[in-house]
């Protein structure tokens, strides 16, 4: 009955961790740690092109007002962020669709094509540092931001409703990135942890009181 109990307590700890990407059709994968330099092992997964998606800060309460694409989230949300990519290597002309579910509903994307809401944002939610790619003229490896980010190419778009997004991305060099903010996850009531170890307490119990009887 131990094991049970505490096997009890893992799965509710596991599910106030669970990643607020949830699933993704099949020309999207959800992908963990991240990697989203230019051309990078990302490009590809088993040589096919694929987007890929991640989530980046979780549970974040906004200092400011962000800007979305056609809008504003006000200061004092709280909110989690996700970062989906498609990466072509070399000139390769490549579109990829793809659905993608949230377990919060989306608020907005960042889609402008010189990233510069994501630019405005990436103190908040990026993990690490994005976009980089080594300069033409310095093969020793300085690097710059990336010039081109969100959706440039034909055909692209971003549509979502609820907890959902229907994302199309074509590109060739260097790739479309965006970011997706979405309601943060509500984790678990901190009441929830505390009932395996009041029901290992009454379950000790009772068996206290039926060897008594006995």
């Amino acid at each position: 009955m131990k094991k049970f109990i505490l096997l009890l307590s893992a799965l509710l700890l596991s599910v106030q961790a669970q990643a607020a990407l949830v699933s993704v059709s099949s020309q999207g994968k959800i992908v963990n740690p991240p990697s989203v330099q230019e051309d990078s092992v990302l490009s590809r997964y088993q040589n096919k092109y694929y987007q890929f998606g991640f989530n980046e800060a979780q549970g974040v309460t906004l200092d400011r007002t962000i800007k979305i694409r056609g809008g504003t989230i006000a200061k004092g949300t709280k909110v989690d962020s996700h970062l989906i990519f498609l990466n072509s290597k070399g000139k390769t002309d490549v579109t990829k669709k793809a659905t993608w579910e949230f377990s919060g509903d989306v608020l907005g994307v960042m889609t402008d094509s010189l990233g510069k809401d994501m630019a405005a944002t990436n103190d908040l939610f990026a993990y690490g540092k994005y976009f980089q790619e080594v300069t033409d003229h310095d093969p020793i490896g300085s690097q710059q931001w990336f010039k081109n980010l969100g959706l440039e190419g034909g055909g692209d778009f971003a549509n979502y409703s609820s907890n959902f997004l229907k994302l199309g991305m074509h590109v060739t060099e260097p790739g479309d990135w965006i970011r997706v903010i979405t309601v943060s996850a509500v984790p678990i009531p901190a009441a929830l942890f505390l009932f395996a170890p009041a029901l290992l307490g009454f379950l000790g119990l009772r068996r206290k009181v039926s060897s008594t009887t006995a």
